[in-house]
């Protein structure tokens, strides 16, 4: 699976709004705290969670999918620095650092007295051995190609790795937090179905196609895990989960996709719903390089035909945020750019005759069928129409997409949900799918990563913001919201869903 997207498996599960109580803060970001249940937490409690993803691999440095990250990452394996469930980046195996005035330089310091689970020691020569595992050629890391300017590292002692970059990068720490360069224990077997780490957990069994469970690390180097035991289970049907939730087999779904049985849940003090942000975006995607969407006034037309806030009803009955670029609040360089090409079917049409597209146009969208993605479809296909834009959808499954859009271009328009974050960058690329190619631009990101200062950084990826949307290099419809439902005697689970990792220590349940 390429790495900048997620697919939506199909069948409907609850969506909702809540309070929360109140907020625990922890490494994490935010976290909720509002069991209700009565009696005490328990340390030796097992808690189920209900997941739509199910890895393809414990490969690390394979690109996986999302639940190879929710599972993974902060709970089996850790990095050098951790991207808290705010948006920030913080050390977590590394103790501290030192830069190097050119900024090229960084030596980390690791955290004394961490050891993997199986009681063996973290040592410097196991970061460097992780660092080039995820830039060989064996690697297909979603972040591999921002992280190959590392051009040397080393460990001067066990206790210190230096790195060498080609070129000053401000994203390097960021890049870090990522699957792929979380520390593993070199040498232990099949990487893609065994992994030893460092985190609060050990992975003890993977029943492919049903469930992954993790059980506590007693050796682990930080607070240990307020539950002994988590039980991933894994679903394909969104209503088979949701009917699990509420037979009682589940403590929680890390993400609900449809406000559809919202009333099964509400009302009912044994259930707790909680909306939080997320990163997760859909996009309606044209083929920049092709006629007739190599037209500006082209673009420009399909975003005013669009009404995003009429999608975003449709799909999440008003929940979550339409987008004006491809950049969610969490991102430091956010600025709201709603108001560029804004739904107006009457200049879309003028438009269209300014390109030579008067009587109208027809073309594809690819897309590979989900609850979403499906009513999205539907509603772009109704709302070209009015301003005389013919769409042709083509449901194509998930081998198709990849081969015949993601790796070969050779498409008109698709739907596609991007998930990762800080993915602004992908427009200074003008072999990405959407090839979109704009020198101006791609200037800019480049200068953005080589940037003196954040603030610096900053500004280039907002002229970035700004200049893709005024391009209308895609038509971004809108940012999901992120609504997990959970037994009210679980407490501590993350609200947003803005990290890869689904980091599950802090959740504990009463008695």
């Amino acid at each position: 699976m390429p790495p900048a997207y997620r697919r939506r498996p199909l069948g409907l599960l609850a969506t909702a709004v809540a309070t929360t109580a109140a907020l625990l803060l922890s490494a994490c970001g935010g976290a909720t705290d509002n069991a209700s249940g009565s009696g005490t937490p328990d340390p030796d409690a097992t808690i189920t969670i209900g997941s739509l993803t199910e890895p393809t691999t414990l490969n690390t440095v394979k690109g996986g999918n999302t639940g190879h990250a929710q599972v993974l990452l902060r709970n089996v394996v850790e990095g050098l620095t951790v991207l808290t469930d705010d948006g920030t980046v913080e050390p977590l195996l590394a103790a501290s650092w030192d830069i190097s005035p050119d900024g090229t330089e960084y030596t980390f310091r690791l955290r004394p007295g961490v050891t993997y689970s199986d009681g063996t020691p973290l040592r410097a020569a196991d970061v460097v051995t992780t660092l080039k595992r995820v830039i060989s050629d064996e690697s297909t890391s979603a972040r591999k190609k921002n992280l190959s300017i590392m051009k040397e590292i080393t460990a001067p002692d066990d206790a210190t790795v230096r790195v060498v970059l080609s070129a000053r990068s401000q994203s390097f720490l960021f890049y870090l937090t990522t699957t792929g360069a979380a520390v593993t224990k070199p040498g232990v077997g099949n990487p893609d179905t065994t992994v030893i780490g460092t985190g609060p957990y050990v992975l003890s069994e993977w029943k492919k196609g049903d469930s992954i469970t993790l059980t506590r690390n007693d050796r682990y180097w930080g607070e240990p895990a307020r539950n002994r035991e988590v039980v991933y289970r894994f679903f394909t049907d969104a209503t088979a989960e949701h009917n699990a939730l509420l037979a009682g087999q589940l403590d929680l779904v890390t993400q609900v996709t449809s406000p559809d049985v919202l009333t099964q849940f509400e009302n009912r003090p044994e259930f707790t719903i909680v909306e939080g942000t997320s990163t997760t975006k859909e996009l309606f995607v044209v083929n920049n390089a092709i006629a007739p969407f190599n037209n500006v006034d082209v673009r420009r037309a399909i975003r005013r035909a669009t009404d995003r806030r009429a999608l975003l009803n449709a799909v999440w009955a008003g929940r979550g945020q339409i987008l004006g670029s491809m950049v969610p609040p969490t991102d430091p360089w956010y600025e709201d750019l709603t108001g560029i090409d804004d739904h107006d079917p009457a200049s879309a049409r003028e438009l269209l005759a300014k390109a030579g597209y008067a009587d109208g146009l027809t073309f594809t969208v690819d897309y590979v069928p989900s609850d979403s993605s499906t009513i999205i479809a539907q509603g772009l296909k109704n709302q070209l129409a009015q301003v005389g834009i013919t769409i042709s959808l083509n449901p194509v499954d998930d081998a198709t997409w990849t081969d015949k859009v993601y790796q070969r271009h050779n498409y008109q328009a698709t739907i596609m949900t991007h998930v990762n974050q800080r993915d602004l960058i992908w427009y200074g690329d003008p072999d990405f799918y959407w090839q979109y190619d704009n020198p101006q631009v791609q200037q800019w990101v480049a200068a953005s990563e080589t940037a003196a200062t954040p603030q610096e950084q900053t500004e280039l990826l907002r002229k970035v913001a700004r200049q893709i949307s005024e391009d209308a290099a895609s038509d971004w419809l809108y940012l999901n919201p992120a609504i997990k439902i959970a037994s009210s005697a679980v407490t501590g689970y993350q609200k947003n869903n803005t990290t890869d990792s689904f980091y599950v220590a802090p959740i504990s349940k009463r008695r």
